[in-house]
């Protein structure tokens, strides 16, 4: 038996001139990880909180929504709350206690679990997300991806048999949002959840979902393997964007058996490779033409924002933060400071700003103290 049926489901809010669903029709069995993608607006957050009574949106509905073979509308709260879990965008949202390990409580608590049974979930779901040297930690000391990962670990502590998780990775940088897909591999294939995630960022997460399933103005446009998906650069070009860079390489060089699909940088440099013949074509001296090179160097520009020698931390007894931080910023510059979670981005970038203040260290704004203006 399918653990999510969705039968004929038709769904219109309130003063709303057209319907945000209509006629969706779908299949998942148990076990399944399944990505929901399409443009904004084309009805993947209103699917996904259907599946979860307690914050599906109101308005006008008819068709049917089922899970496990009940309708999900008739299940009792508790089982809602314990089978189903959701993780929203903004982890803000979502987090309500104050120390890492009450979040991680708070679920089971409320489900009133026996506390032999809540401190051994705990430990397991802190050791499986590797969060254990968190558990003392306040919840408003960690970085925003490591608050997402909490929000994730704190709904896999009631061991749930559907995890919905709506654009999950809005909200982190590159590095961050890599690991948590690579999270939900894990749970997928050592956990058996079975996992539905609406997503803009696709390229991850088509080598590593069983099934696609495209939107566009509240209909299902396709469902069914990632790799075929490839024939919609030719037939549907409007969800070239969706697909990985891989596959749109492979269907504009005019591969067309969907099945052999790169899906990967790996498959995809494996199939350039035997394409041309194994030729190597690697650019081998990149040179920036000479203008862009004397830009780049910013010669004899004083910098318009410093950071000097600064050091941060939250509390008096925490860890520092920022350590020993030095940064030059020129004017017209565009600037990406990048590093994985916690690695100190948005406490340098409040620091510069002067809403944070560093105990040690000094940040200048056109040579002055940004704290004194």
């Amino acid at each position: 038996m399918a653990l999510v049926e969705i039968r004929s489901l038709n769904f219109t809010y309130p003063g709303a001139k057209k319907p945000a669903l209509t006629d969706v029709d779908l299949t998942i069995e148990e076990g399944e990880f399944v990505l929901i993608a399409g443009p904004s607006g084309c009805g993947k957050s209103t699917l996904l909180r259907r599946l979860k009574p307690a914050i599906s949106p109101y308005g006008q509905l008819s068709g049917g929504v089922f899970f496990g073979g009940e309708a999900v509308e008739a299940l009792p709260e508790r089982r809602q709350a314990a089978e189903i879990g959701f993780v929203m965008q903004d982890p803000e949202m979502q987090l309500v206690t104050d120390k890492v390990w009450h979040e991680l409580a708070f679920g089971l608590e409320n489900l009133g679990t026996d506390q032999r049974t809540m401190r051994i979930r705990v430990a397991e779901m802190a050791n499986f997300f590797g969060i254990q040297d968190w558990y003392d930690k306040k919840v408003s000391e960690l970085s925003g991806g490591q608050k997402q990962l909490l929000c994730l670990a704190a709904v896999m502590v009631m061991q749930p048999r559907l995890l919905l998780l709506d654009e999950p990775t809005s909200q982190l940088d590159p590095i961050a949002a890599g690991e948590f897909f690579d999270t939900l591999e894990r749970i997928n294939t050592e956990l058996g959840t079975t996992i539905i995630v609406t997503e803009h960022r696709t390229e991850a997460l088509f080598p590593i979902v069983d099934k696609v399933v495209l939107m566009r103005e509240g209909r299902i446009f396709r469902c069914g393997d990632p790799r075929g998906c490839a024939e919609l650069y030719s037939t549907a070009p409007d969800f070239a964007a969706v697909l990985p860079t891989a596959m749109e390489i492979y269907a504009g060089t005019g591969g067309d058996a969907a099945s052999t699909a790169p899906l990967t940088v790996r498959e995809g440099r494996a199939y350039l490779t035997a394409r041309i013949g194994g030729a190597d074509t690697a650019v081998s001296d990149p040179v920036l033409p000479p203008e862009a090179a004397a830009a780049a160097k910013n010669e004899k520009q004083e910098p318009l924002a410093e950071m000097r020698e600064v050091w941060f931390r939250y509390e008096r007894d925490s860890d520092d933060i920022l350590k020993g931080m030095n940064l030059d910023i020129f004017s017209g510059e565009l600037l990406c400071i990048m590093g994985g979670n916690g690695a100190g981005k948005t406490t340098a970038i409040m620091a510069a700003s002067g809403l944070y203040r560093p105990y040690r260290g000094k940040v200048l704004l056109d040579g002055k103290p940004v704290a004194k203006l």
